[in-house]
């Protein structure tokens, strides 16, 4: 025990110290950041392992198709503007598109003007119209308002995690 006291000094005290530090916060850190924790754009791209981000870029069950990093589901039956973002979209954890999303995704599935969604714009507060949009071939346009108690038929959608296309 005299020996071991002999060469006990305070540098060799808190080096011990310093260790422990730091090897239990590398482990506190292992245990708390995961890939959901981590920003985009925070780490280089070459500073990650080959595949290390595969299977990211897929969208959820409930909008299984990807289009430029918009996941969008199938046409929903018709319904009110209300309904459809509150009780269609919402409990799946998706939402309804933007106008310019809505375009994206209406020009990329076509079938014509009877091919329609809502979308989550509000176009005229004074009269409390909604936006929805249509497929490309109405000789009107694309970009249409209604009344939120009308009924037309909706997408939801989502952003992919790590977008690909």
């Amino acid at each position: 025990m005299h020996k071991l006291r002999e060469r006990l000094s305070f540098a060799n005290v808190m080096s011990v110290i310093a260790v422990c530090i730091a090897l239990g916060g590398t482990a506190y850190a292992a245990n708390k950041i995961s890939g959901k924790s981590i920003k985009n754009s925070t780490i280089a791209k070459k500073k990650l392992k080959a595949n290390v981000l595969k299977g990211l870029d897929t969208c959820p069950s409930a909008a299984p198709t990807n289009l430029g990093g918009i996941c969008y589901g199938p046409a929903q039956a018709s319904t009110d503007w209300d309904s459809a973002a509150q009780q269609g979209c919402r409990p799946q954890g998706l939402r309804l598109p933007t106008i310019g999303e809505g375009l994206l995704i209406m020009t990329a599935i076509g079938g014509g003007a009877t091919n329609e969604t809502w979308t989550d714009e509000v176009t005229d507060l004074t009269a409390s119209q909604r936006a929805f949009i249509k497929a490309p071939g109405d000789p009107m346009g694309q970009i249409f308002s209604a009344a939120p108690g009308t009924s037309h038929a909706y997408r939801c959608i989502t952003n992919a995690t790590n977008p690909t296309s």
